[in-house]
């Protein structure tokens, strides 16, 4: 048997051998690493384990709720939906009556979370000062993360944020997602969820 060489055959046989060698190469590299931030970032936001989402302004506050339904998406947090009742100094330190504006508040919420496959635990608080018992509440819970929407709309001499959100988002002992929403977008509650 004679073996003979033609130049079309080595040109397709070297084409074979760097096409074979250029993909085992490709297939081998070990990629860049990661920058350091972006590791610890994402390690961070898987090991939020429970998501504090105080109600303060019912249309606010709802979107908050998606806005923490679909940053936990395929984490499994818990929720915890809450309505901080403020009372006067004047006005003694108790819980009121069933209102139906704060459980309406509370059942939009909890409606919310539950279109994303959450199921939320709600719970009504009463205190002197709203921003201070969100962060108690936030240390009392474990709470990993707490989202807050709040109104485009402040008072006279108060910081963008509110006086609220603004004490929340300096003392609270984690993380805090603030969704600022513009006054026009905010959708009335309905009266007939529940």
């Amino acid at each position: 048997m004679k073996l003979t060489l033609s130049p079309l055959g080595i040109t397709l046989a070297v084409a074979f051998i760097v096409g074979l060698a250029g993909t085992l190469g490709w297939m081998l590299r070990v990629p860049p690493p990661a920058p350091r931030g972006a590791t610890s970032t994402l390690r961070s936001v898987e090991s939020i384990r429970k998501v504090l989402v105080p109600v303060l302004d019912l249309g606010a506050s709802v979107r908050a709720v998606e806005l923490a339904a679909r940053l936990n998406q395929g984490h499994k947090a818990e929720m915890v939906i809450v309505y901080v009742h403020e009372i006067p100094l004047q006005a003694p330190l108790v819980r009121p009556e069933r209102d139906p504006r704060i459980q309406r508040a509370l059942d939009a919420a909890a409606f919310i979370a539950t279109q994303h496959a959450i199921t939320p635990r709600t719970r009504v608080d009463v205190a002197r000062q709203a921003a201070h018992r969100i962060v108690e509440i936030a240390r009392e819970e474990g709470a990993d993360l707490i989202v807050m929407g709040i109104s485009g709309q402040n008072r006279p001499n108060e910081s963008p944020l509110g006086r609220i959100a603004e004490y929340v988002v300096r003392n609270a002992p984690v993380e805090v997602v603030v969704d600022r929403v513009p006054r026009h977008k905010i959708l009335p509650i309905p009266a007939d969820i529940g």
